[in-house]
């Protein structure tokens, strides 16, 4: 026993020991890396809150520099069209709504008032030269035309209904002033109360419709005179010249 306990090994250590060392190595317990303190939530916060203010900063940037380059554009727009239209000539000629007024009244009236007060073919060449002079201007003054155009195309379709309108008088042996006087219905079968009850029908379908007419012609009547405004020579129309609704006389 005694010597047993000489012979053993004194540079060999315990086991337990040998084991206390090896967990205490920084090379076992970090794998031959160095130990790195993990970032406290303020840390990550304070590089969240940099992060998110750098983009918040360039997205504002961004916007001001959109906004300043609509200014701009706008403001190089405004500067075009005021020049535009301090180097506008005025038109020469008389202005459409001029030529217009004669007819828009006697077309529209009652059939009462016959034939008389307008002129059928006169129109149709004033609706020619207006398609002329369109194609003469310019676009920015050709929308003056070609709304003075589109005004007597209505007026030439509403001509056109109130002359068959008063030839239906004239077929019911009705008197029509500048058509005929009065004489024998093609009809003859027929009685004098039938007579009035169709020439009632023939009067309330030409209000009805010349009512419809009015309503086209007086949008565009306006329409043309703000477009008419300072570009001729002669003037316009005036707005107080607008063609009266005979009905509400």
């Amino acid at each position: 026993m005694i010597f047993d306990e000489v012979n053993r090994p004194s540079s060999a250590p315990e086991p337990h020991r040998r084991r206390r060392r090896r967990r205490s190595s920084p090379e076992h317990s970090s794998g031959g890396r160095e130990y790195r303190r993990p970032r406290s939530n303020f840390e990550k916060a304070s590089r969240l809150s940099r992060s998110t203010a750098d983009r918040g900063d360039r997205s504002t940037a961004a916007w001001l520099w959109m906004l300043g380059l609509l200014v701009v554009i706008t403001a190089g727009f405004a500067f075009y069209l005021q020049q535009q239209k301090a180097e506008r000539v005025p038109l020469p000629g008389e202005a459409p709504s001029e030529r217009l007024l004669a007819f828009v009244d006697p077309i529209l009236a009652p059939l009462e008032t016959g034939a008389e007060g307008y002129d059928a073919a006169q129109l149709d060449q004033v609706a020619a030269q207006l398609q002329k002079d369109a194609a003469a201007t310019t676009l920015d003054d050709r929308e003056v035309y070609t709304t003075a155009a589109t005004m007597t195309s209505i007026l030439q379709e509403a001509a056109q209904d109130r002359a068959r309108h008063m030839q239906r008088l004239v077929d019911l042996g009705s008197p029509v002033i500048g058509l005929s006087e009065g004489g024998a219905p093609k009809n003859p079968a027929m009685t004098d109360a039938q007579k009035q009850h169709l020439e009632l029908a023939v009067g309330v379908s030409w209000q009805r419709n010349s009512g419809n007419y009015r309503n086209r012609v007086e949008e565009l009547w306006y329409r043309l005179l703000r477009l008419e405004q300072g570009r001729f020579q002669g003037g316009s129309a005036s707005a107080a010249m607008a063609p009266p609704d005979p009905s509400n006389q």
